[in-house]
């Protein structure tokens, strides 16, 4: 089972002169779990639900009108993301991901192919991947969702 057959294709991507406030709301407004940083094509980090959520809360807890401020008008994703993430290989095996997914105590990973971000896996993609494995060993066949 190779990467490129459970892997969201072609995801989509933000630069990183996006503004925190917006990355946060495609993120949202999406129901996805991260999102590629690309400029001029080249992967430069990965912004994560977890991390923005965690970023609006501490925000909105010290209840200051000028973070507010800053964090929905001035601050950028290239000030948050995590840069140079582990990535995989569309031609990767699943089993390899998962057991580096389990090393890095990562849930995503940006997916390439000769340098380019072609998709990306997350924990949701584990679990269809374990959906389908029980499902076959039980006897049942589900279908793929994407």
């Amino acid at each position: 089972m190779m990467v490129r057959n459970w892997m969201q294709a072609n995801p989509m991507t933000i630069p990183s002169d996006t503004l925190v406030s917006d990355a946060k709301r495609l993120l949202s407004e999406h129901n996805l779990h991260a999102l590629p940083v690309v400029d001029q094509g080249r992967l430069r980090g990965l912004v994560t639900r977890a991390n923005m959520l965690r970023m609006g809360h501490f925000v909105l807890r010290k209840q200051d009108p000028d973070e507010f401020n800053f964090f929905v008008n001035r601050l950028r994703v290239r000030d948050v993301m995590v840069r140079n993430p582990a990535t995989m290989s569309d031609d990767d095996s699943m089993q390899e991901c998962l057991r580096r997914g389990r090393e890095l105590k990562v849930a995503q990973f940006p997916v390439m192919h000769a340098g380019q971000v072609v998709g990306i896996i997350t924990a949701n993609e584990i679990f269809q991947l374990a959906a389908h494995c029980l499902s076959r060993w039980e006897g049942v066949e589900l279908v793929k969702t994407h």
